[in-house]
């Protein structure tokens, strides 16, 4: 029998995603973050809890520093591509916030940078 992408399985690699981003994912460090209780994240991330209340979905994902939409994804690419798609923007946003008030040239350097880091990614320049 094959297992479908579960709540679990979702838990687990929101858990991975925010380990990647020195984000705590011990229960106990959720908890306090949260004031859920341990138990009932643990219960979930073992899939022992199907069902949990949209009060402790929306508390971890806030500690994730997600959107509650990460939970309608349906398969492990996807959530995936959610979580890239969220650090991707994340990212944009605050670049776009520490460069307010900087000059052309200033600007102009951000995107050289950026074009640099791509090329030594192995990535092509993005178009304007």
């Amino acid at each position: 029998m094959v297992r479908g992408w579960s709540l679990a399985d979702q838990v687990e690699l929101l858990f991975a995603y925010g380990e990647s981003r020195g984000i705590s994912a011990a229960y106990r460090a959720i908890a306090v973050a949260t004031g859920e209780n341990a138990t009932n994240i643990r219960k979930i991330h073992h899939g022992e809890n199907l069902n949990p209340g949209l009060q402790l979905l929306r508390a971890i994902t806030h500690y994730f520093h997600v959107d509650l939409d990460y939970f309608n994804c349906t398969t492990r690419a996807a959530c995936t591509a959610y979580l890239s798609t969220i650090a991707q923007r994340k990212l944009l946003d605050h670049i776009e916030k520490q460069s307010v008030g900087l000059s052309e040239a200033g600007r102009a350097y951000i995107e050289r940078t950026i074009d640099y880091i791509r090329r030594a990614e192995g990535l092509p320049p993005l178009g304007d």
